[in-house]
């Protein structure tokens, strides 16, 4: 793929050696080889502050005496504090996950910089909190100062250049708040919807400012000028950011309304003091704003419009293309409807570097549709969700443009070359209209190398944070000296130590394509090299197959041709993997194909696939999703059980789901090779990548081969998995005499097990006694003596099998025969409901004398439920050919939705209350199945409706009971783990709690290594 004629080369900035030399002296490195540097720095940090301090009233008495210092206490308290920090130290150092090394990319973590290490540092020994100016002097200006830089970095307005308007960010004290605080901008944007009502009431006849409602005139999106007081409603809810945000001002300069009146008055007007549902119905309006964002919205938007009280309801999801950008035709449709249905839109919300794609919204076609529908009455704010993005402006080109390709490093310094690929021309036309939108989020702490918490958040317009207080706009540009900027954030205590350390990093690296562009660059270039891998690693003979997300030129081409499909990845195999960073650049041809795959921006997302022993390939998602699951298993740590230095390759893993994906999730499942139509969630790996130095040596190939090496295990277990192979199966065996029932216990982990079936049998042999020594009922459990089929059981006449008692193996053998199937159920996942049932079904079968339930499992994790020898007491009786044929019995009382997922045993404390224990009685209503016995597809309960007969079912016989065959916890698969699905990858309670042993560990050693006196 050759760069077209005349075409100039996608760089922007000219690599050579001394740029990841520079880079080099930013980071600790992944074998602490910075170590000698950052130990003088930390000591330059203690002795300022022993400076410092003495500086302070020099005359002053010391506290600590030397004699203070001999004392046999302090000592005890010094010895029993090193030994404390030795023993967290050395659990960190075992138990953390290793972010410094370039073995993991899994999520957007990894070395922090030295700079911002260093900032944060010398700072939290001051402890400022930049809450209020009086604790914060200093570092309230270093967040001031900080918040600009962000702001210009992303083409705002930080100076008095009178065309634009001034520009105003401040520091988050974290990534949540400063998500938080981005949805609760969306007030800002109701506050600025909702202010122009609130000074038309202000100004309506007899209110305070009624002496203008004749003369004050404003002009609406449209670009049509009327007098406030003849608007609509639905204008003055559409009127620009602009126009709001100068009606302060011109109440001042116009009629010379003071500030501080404009802050009483409006007070008794305004949203934040009114409820916005009282002030819709004194307008008559009917119709919820809303927000509109893409459906690859971060998790914390919908948690925020919660929290924030807009309604989750009123965030609407347009759907995204088969890139995972948001569709603007989608947007487009929705906004007209909006448009017709005078639906007012707070905000549309663009994602900039998606934390699960690493794609960018086409933000420059919002910004065209926000012209189109201002011109048509529909005004709204755009917020752009930069947290993982932001940084990138640093790559766009500025004093760099137009520089010539130079020629190689030096030759003395080969292994330290890292070139990088610019950004794609598509991604830095987004980037740069990032200054179109009104507000950017932006998270130093992700591809700003700042250690947590450091979130941020930008207004093109800084007269916007004042609708953040409980006050008017006031005609405020910038940010005085001496303000207290805690008002205008979500929050309220924070560190000044997070401001200083994105202030370090931003004046040591700098915010222009020979810092951080270049830092980004080179991550960029290794996360291409990465795309190479996934995108060429697999061939037709290969067991496996991996696809890229994203994918490569030749499959983008208007009519693709598979051949040159091929070509290009062989092409990727012979100029690109295993090659070093050198020959690399030394061909412009592969340099031009490297930019041209993967995602925008430095996150590869891939899943796998295998082919079958035959040589077809895999169809199914389910077992598509196993093998994922169990690669994502095997490269990552979500147990205490686990270590984290035995880990040699970090990814991590996401689920593409139907309602969230659409086409995008479709067309990623054809590109597979599986079924396109089966809208189960897919699962897919994921690579983040921010290390600089995963390329030097060819280090990244080292890691593709062991990530290949997994794959190939793993292909094999999950074709053993879903290959219809002869094995040992279990039965419940019910009933006595000659007639019995055989109820196979289902298990989700193996292909030969994911069937609910009950069989009707005769027994030849004898059974022993099923009384334990304490007098109870024992479960009598068969299986088959020699390895076979399932389905040769059950389309077979008999099978010898051997019997358990409870959880005593016997000897004992018996004949199987005459077997019947009662039912027949695929447990598959595309068979399965989406959601559990209200009320819990069973399937009800035996005969008269020995009837029986067992629990119908209509999805995932669930629990198996199993009751012999019940009684019944029916209005109407029931007759053995019902038994024979199996009911369906559905328990009135007992509630199966809200006791759903049932834990694993282990966890499982079966009390007295709980409804299924010996004794209990079920209310009942019985239905006939409207399915035939072997059924093959989805059933639901939903369509069972011919009643027989209603009553009420006594476990009166043996019980059965297990959740660990049935619950996806127990192999720790990603499809039904919501703590590893998560979008941002945030442990959930579960995964804490087992985590909480190595904090007792710690606290173990040090209680008992040096307690105090």
């Amino acid at each position: 793929m050759a760069p077209p004629p005349q075409r100039r080369f996608p760089q922007y900035r000219v690599p050579s050696s001394a740029d990841h030399e520079r880079v080099s002296a930013l980071f600790l490195g992944p074998k602490a080889e910075n170590s000698d540097f950052l130990r003088s720095w930390f000591t330059t940090v203690v002795n300022q502050q022993k400076a410092a301090r003495e500086a302070y009233f020099p005359a002053d008495e010391v506290s600590i005496t030397a004699a203070v210092q001999g004392s046999p206490a302090f000592v005890d308290m010094t010895e029993t504090l090193s030994s404390n920090l030795t023993a967290l130290l050395t659990e960190l150092g075992d138990k953390s996950i290793p972010f410094y090394s370039p073995r993991y990319s899994g999520h957007m973590s990894v070395d922090q910089n030295l700079p911002a290490i260093l900032g944060y540092l010398s700072t939290v020994f001051y402890n400022p909190n930049n809450v209020a100016f009086e604790a914060s002097p200093l570092t309230t200006l270093i967040e001031v100062e900080c918040g600009l830089q962000l702001c210009e970095m992303m083409g705002y307005n930080r100076f008095d250049n009178m065309d634009e308007p001034l520009a105003w960010g401040h520091i988050a004290s974290g990534g949540t708040v400063a998500n938080l605080e981005s949805m609760w901008y969306v007030f800002t944007a109701r506050n600025l919807k909702f202010y122009p009502l609130s000074l038309r009431d202000a100004s309506a006849e007899g209110a305070e400012y009624s002496f203008i409602r004749d003369t004050f005139a404003v002009k609406t999106c449209a670009g049509i000028t009327k007098l406030l007081k003849d608007c609509t409603p639905w204008e003055l809810l559409n009127l620009t950011v602009s126009t709001v945000l100068d009606l302060p001002d011109r109440l001042t300069t116009e009629y010379g309304i003071s500030p501080e009146s404009l802050d009483e008055v409006m007070a008794k007007y305004i949203i934040q003091s009114i409820n916005k549902d009282t002030l819709m119905q004194r307008w008559g309006l009917t119709q919820q704003p809303v927000v509109l964002s893409p459906g690859t919205n971060h998790y914390s938007w919908p948690k925020a419009a919660a929290v924030l009280g807009i309604g989750s309801d009123n965030l609407r999801n347009v759907p995204v293309d088969i890139q995972a950008r948001m569709d603007i035709d989608e947007l487009d449709r929705v906004l007209q409807k909006c448009l017709d249905e005078e639906t007012p839109v707070y905000q549309v919300v663009a994602v900039i570097g998606t934390t699960e794609e690493g794609g960018i919204d086409r933000i420059a076609e919002i910004v065209r549709l926000r012209e189109k529908y201002n011109t048509l009455g529909l005004s709204f704010v755009i917020h752009a969700d930069a947290a993982w993005g932001g940084y990138f402006t640093t790559m766009l080109p500025k004093e760099t443009v137009g520089r010539k390709r130079q020629r190689l490093p030096r030759d003395d310094t080969p292994s330290s070359f890292v070139p990088h690929v610019g950004l794609r021309e598509e991604s830095a036309e987004q980037l740069a209209h990032l200054k179109y939108a009104d507000s950017i989020t932006v998270d130093p702490h992700k591809a700003g190398y700042i250690p947590y918490p450091a979130g941020a958040l930008c207004y093109r317009d800084g007269r916007m944070r004042y609708l953040l207080t409980w006050s008017a706009p006031y005609l405020h540009q910038g940010s005085s000296v001496g303000e207290s900027i805690g008002v205008y954030g979500i929050e309220g205590s924070k560190p000044g130590a997070a401001a200083s350390a994105v202030f370090m990093a931003h004046e040591t690296i700098g915010l222009t394509p020979s810092g951080y562009g270049s830092l980004l660059g080179q991550a960029m270039f290794t996360c291409r090299r990465y795309a190479a891998h996934w995108s060429a690693m697999s061939t037709n003979e290969t067991s496996f197959t991996v696809t890229p997300f994203n994918p490569i030129p030749a499959e983008l081409e208007p009519a693709p041709d598979p051949a040159a499909i091929e070509a290009q990845k062989e092409y990727i195999r012979q100029n690109i993997l295993y090659k070093s960073n050198e020959e690399i650049y030394a061909n412009p041809e592969a340099m031009y194909l490297l930019n041209h795959l993967g995602s925008d921006l430095n996150i590869n997302v891939f899943a796998c696939n295998f082919r079958n022993r035959d040589g077809s390939l895999n169809t199914s998602i389910e077992a598509a999703n196993m093998l994922n699951s169990r690669i994502f298993d095997r490269f990552s740590v979500t147990s205490a059980d686990e270590n984290p230095l035995e880990v040699p390759f970090y990814l991590s893993s996401t689920t593409f789901k139907h309602e969230e994906y659409g086409i995008c999730a479709t067309h990623m499942k054809q590109r597979m090779g599986l079924d396109a139509e089966d809208e189960d969630g897919l699962v897919v790996l994921r690579n983040t990548v921010m290390s600089p130095f995963t390329t030097l040596n060819d280090f990244i190939g080292t890691l593709a081969d062991t990530f290949q090496k997994v794959l190939e295990e793993e292909v094999e277990y999950v074709r053993n998995m879903f290959d219809a192979k002869a094995g040992i199966h279990t039965f419940l065996l019910q009933g006595s005499g000659t007639k019995y029932n055989l109820v196979h216990t289902p298990t989700i982990h193996m292909a030969s097990g994911r069937s609910q079936i009950i069989l009707s049998a005769d027994i030849e042999g004898g059974l022993p006694s099923v009384k334990h020594a304490n007098e109870k009922v024992q479960a009598l459990i068969v299986h088959n003596a020699e390895p076979l089929l399932l389905d040769d059981i059950v389309d077979g006449r008999s099978f010898e099998g051997v019997l358990t008692v409870g959880r005593r193996r016997t000897a004992h053998k018996v004949k199987v025969s005459n077997i019947k199937v009662i039912k027949k159920r695929s447990l598959a996942t595309k068979h399965l409901a989406a959601s559990y049932p209200s009320l819990m079904p069973f399937y009800l079968y035996g005969t008269l004398e020995h009837a029986h339930l067992d629990h119908i499992i209509t999805t995932v994790p669930n629990i198996q439920l199993s009751a012999g020898e019940i009684q019944c007491h029916f209005e109407k009786e029931l007759t053995n050919e019902d038994l024979e044929q199996g009911l369906i019995a559905i328990a009135d009382n007992v509630h199966e939705a809200v006791m759903q997922p049932f834990p694993l045993l282990k966890d499982f404390k079966i009390t007295e209350n709980f409804f299924f224990n010996t004794g209990n009685t079920l209310r009942v209503t019985v239905y006939r199945d409207p399915y035939p016995a072997s059924t093959v597809g989805r059933t639901s309960i939903g369509n069972v409706k011919e009643i027989v007969t209603k009553g009420t079912i006594t476990l009166t016989g043996n019980l059965y009971v297990d959740s660990d065959a049935l619950n996806a916890a127990s192999e720790r698969s990603v499809e039904h783990l919501p703590s590893v699905r998560t979008r941002d990858g945030k442990l959930t309670e579960g995964t804490l709690k087992s985590w909480s042993t190595a904090v007792r560990h710690i606290h173990n050693k040090m209680t008992t290594a040096a307690p105090t006196k």
